[in-house]
């Protein structure tokens, strides 16, 4: 028996096959980006699909694997005579092959309802109305209700995301809420992109010409484990999930550092940096994603911008305001913070013990850098910025990411960055767009640690 064994490879390879499968199981499955971790719906219904398509794939494998073993070794031949014998020939069996035709049509069934079901799922938010199907799925009116829709653009090498009911436009970090169903609206300003978040929901292209469409609904549930809400999602709109994920682990770690924290990829190729198109969906509370919105809307709320002092106007407690102030340069302004209510004419500089700087030097220094620097052509700061070339960077301080989810957004990151984008991502358009070249005051700036801290000290004060 074992001579038989060893002389047929088949044997061998099967049996190879089967201990790397074994050994490859005793691996974590909850990794970043694991399709086997699922924490909504969607992605549940997609894994049991899967699940599904395994056993059935064992069990075929198995019962003719099983079959194969007993022919070869029932029919074996057990001496030299035996082997020399041409064993009598006949056509199959039509019983036979018809049960083969009805079990293996079974199994297409059992395994085509599911997957039409899920297919059903992805591609339609339920009915509200519909109590039935919501009692089904384990949903609640509330959560179909209370539904948010983001407008997902896809371009190289970045995603831009849109709340149209929220009238707010950010890149790259996808913020919702846990309760809460998520409409993905899908579109692409250049190539075929594909937006893929497999905890959550799956994967879907973005194609030129066509709008696509997915939804997700996280289960909070398993969010949550056994920590509490404040623990598993740490709050964006105060900077604690940027904190927390940072303060927990390495950036490039296998494993979350928060349940709420999701990792996304573009997963169609799009060019040189398609490997480096990533993204993170960022679970909330209720609570903290309103918070959230509420200070992007102000934030991109033209009505609330700074405004230059006026002297015929009172100004109460913690009011800003832009005044002159030279010592950034000729014809310089700088934001200004009422510490107490002023009367008309008590400027900065009339009354400076009524006024403090709202931010240092650098910043100051590091917002005219990004205007003269040309950075606001491609980027829009406080305000929504549809159309502009670059991610928006409203709020930028509070991402945990920087790069399209490529690098933690900190201060060593960001100044590599800023010196060499393309370093980190080749073929960027920031580095290579229309109109900038070696003449580009961009490029210039590896040498000059002075303009990168400040522009690091404006970008990450944007909190």
């Amino acid at each position: 028996m074992i001579s038989f064994f060893a002389n047929h490879s088949v044997f061998r390879n099967l049996f190879s096959g089967l201990f790397l499968l074994l050994a490859g199981s005793c691996s974590r499955i909850d990794h970043k980006q694991s399709a086997l971790d699922p924490k909504g719906l969607v992605s549940q219904n997609q894994y049991d699909v899967f699940m599904l398509s395994v056993w059935i794939t064992i069990f075929l494998f198995c019962t003719v694997g099983g079959c194969l073993l007993y022919v070869l070794w029932r029919y074996r031949a057990k001496n030299a005579e035996e082997a020399k014998e041409i064993p009598p020939q006949s056509h199959g069996s039509s019983f036979i092959e018809t049960g083969l035709i009805i079990a293996s049509s079974i199994i297409l069934v059992i395994l085509a309802v599911p997957t039409l079901q899920g297919i059903v799922l992805l591609n339609r938010v339920p009915d509200a109305n519909d109590s039935e199907s919501l009692e089904k799925l384990g949903l609640d009116r509330s959560q179909i209700d209370g539904a948010i829709t983001v407008n997902v653009t896809g371009k190289r090498f970045f995603w831009v995301f849109e709340y149209p009911q929220f009238g707010i436009v950010t890149a790259n970090e996808l913020v919702f809420p846990a309760t809460k169903a998520v409409r993905i609206n899908l579109r692409t300003e250049d190539v075929i992109h594909s937006f893929w978040v497999p905890k959550l929901a799956g994967k879907m292209d973005l194609m030129p010409g066509q709008e696509n469409f997915m939804w997700f609904i996280a289960d909070q549930k398993k969010i949550m484990g056994e920590s509490d809400a404040a623990t598993a999602m740490p709050a964006v709109h105060d900077g604690t999930m940027r904190s927390k994920v940072f303060a927990k682990q390495k950036f490039t770690d296998e494993f979350e550092p928060v349940g709420g924290l999701f990792y996304g990829q573009c997963a169609e190729f799009c060019g040189n940096s398609h490997a480096y198109m990533s993204f993170r969906a960022l679970a909330q509370t209720d609570e903290d994603f309103d918070q959230w919105v509420k200070r992007f809307q102000n934030a991109q709320n033209p009505n609330l911008q700074t405004k230059s002092y006026d002297p015929q106007t009172s100004y109460i407690k913690n009011s800003y305001v832009s005044f002159a102030d030279n010592k950034l340069g000729a014809g310089a302004n700088r934001e200004y913070r009422s510490v107490r209510k002023t009367s008309p004419g008590q400027s900065p500089q009339v009354a400076p013990g009524a006024w403090e700087k709202a931010h240092s030097d650098d910043y100051e220094k590091g917002k005219q850098l990004f205007s003269s620097l040309q950075c606001v052509q491609c980027h829009a700061v406080n305000r929504t910025g549809l159309g502009a070339k670059g991610p928006n960077l409203t709020l930028y301080g509070l991402r945990t990411s920087l790069a399209a989810g490529w690098m933690r957004n900190d201060e060593e990151s960001l100044s590599k960055w800023l010196k060499n984008s393309n370093e980190i991502k080749f073929g960027n358009l920031m580095w290579n767009g229309e109109g900038i070249d070696d003449r580009h005051p961009l490029r210039n700036l590896q040498d000059d640690d002075e303009k990168v801290n400040q522009l690091i000290a404006y970008l990450l004060g944007q909190s």
